[in-house]
């Protein structure tokens, strides 16, 4: 039987630093062509984090009403000294599709990909605040 995909559908960037990073994030719609792709560009003050939520579309409206989900693929961070950071798809840790990843941009310059620490991802409430369950 083939494995689920690593996906990450949705995920805070944490900035750990106490400067702002400007931070792009990458989604990807439909595998092989990039009419639903979108970029998402954001300036994360120090000691603060971001949400991206999970993004939906309709591919072949009106045929069908099927929705898709949106991957993230791509996180670039430039932090105030200009340096870039950068991950991609395959993010290290993630073995299975997922909401609400976290990634966390540290001052010795890296991205750290760390699983969800929100009870909403622990206890499963729904309906709790913004973030999904």
């Amino acid at each position: 039987m083939p494995r689920a995909p690593p996906h990450v559908y949705s995920c805070f960037v944490v900035n750990c630093t106490n400067e702002p990073i400007d931070c792009t994030l990458k989604y990807n719609g439909r595998p092989g062509e990039d009419t639903f792709d979108e970029v998402v560009n954001v300036t994360i003050p120090g000691n603060t984090e971001h949400y991206f939520p999970r993004q939906l579309f309709q591919p072949d409206l009106p045929e069908s009403y099927c929705k898709w989900v949106k991957i993230i693929t791509h996180i670039q961070v430039k932090k105030a000294n200009d340096h870039i950071l950068e991950v991609n798809y395959p993010f290290e840790h993630v073995h299975c599709p997922i909401r609400n990843w976290e990634f966390h941009v540290n001052n010795e310059g890296e991205i750290l990909s760390k699983p969800p620490t929100r009870v909403v991802n622990v206890l499963k409430y729904e309906n709790l605040d913004r973030y999904e369950c």
